[in-house]
């Protein structure tokens, strides 16, 4: 290694800085710049040095003058015109007798139950899908969350729904944190690990290149050890 690689920054997978992988996930994946936030809110994604903020922003309840209202599950946009996506949805779910929503859902907008938030992802795939250009990008913020004393992992539920809806898993980064927000009624009892981090899921629109079916698995495995014993067999008749 000389000395001028040693100079080159390493993307690291996790970081406990979020505008820090925000800009990684735009050098690697976006390097003009993500052309698309369906949720942009007020845009503190973009607000520090080296991240462009993206010329299309929408959100269901505009904040900015140059955001367009719209839900991001159907979109005032043409099919495959678009090029990237930076999506950061709401990841809150659940309810008390006194909060409809729960502490942290009146603070953020939130879904009542679980299965109605993975409803909406699973829309928004979908229209992302029709938007985006062949091996076009999103990158998706998510967390994992507990609701009713069960664990319900939304970044395994998002990416199972993004291979349906034909995206490529491209990659993976782990936001951590220092502090969390816990709701009111989940501070004396806990039946599970309080979650310290979030995802960056980055999805390419293309065929998968992995295969994530056990049948396909074996299947591959199959023809690979065919390959190899043929070879084997070549080789000592040589």
């Amino acid at each position: 290694m000389t000395a001028e690689d040693k100079k080159i920054p390493v993307i690291r997978t996790v970081s406990d800085n979020q505008h820090d992988i925000i800009r990684d996930i735009q050098t690697l994946y976006a390097p003009d710049g993500f052309e698309l936030d369906p949720t942009y809110s007020k845009g503190k994604f973009y607000n520090k040095p080296g991240i462009i903020c993206p010329p299309l922003k929408y959100d269901l309840f505009p904040q900015t003058e140059d955001t367009l209202q719209a839900s991001a599950e159907a979109l005032p946009i043409d099919t495959g015109t678009i090029r990237s996506i930076m999506f950061d949805p709401p990841f809150i779910a659940g309810h008390t007798k006194k909060k409809p929503t729960g502490i942290i859902g009146e603070r953020f907008h939130g879904f009542r139950y679980v299965s109605d938030l993975w409803e909406w992802y699973d829309k928004c795939l979908a229209e992302f899908s029709r938007v985006l250009q062949d091996k076009g990008v999103l990158a998706f913020k998510c967390q994992d969350t507990v609701s009713s004393a069960k664990n319900w992992f939304s970044h395994c539920y998002i990416m199972n729904r993004a291979l349906q809806h034909g995206f490529y898993p491209r990659d993976m980064f782990v936001l951590t944190a220092k502090t969390r927000l816990i709701g009111h009624n989940h501070r004396k009892n806990q039946s599970h690990a309080r979650k310290y981090h979030c995802y960056f899921w980055v999805f390419e629109k293309m065929t998968c290149r992995v295969p994530y079916d056990i049948d396909e698995i074996t299947e591959i495995n199959k023809r690979a050890d065919e390959r190899f014993a043929n070879k084997l067999i070549t080789t000592k008749e040589i």
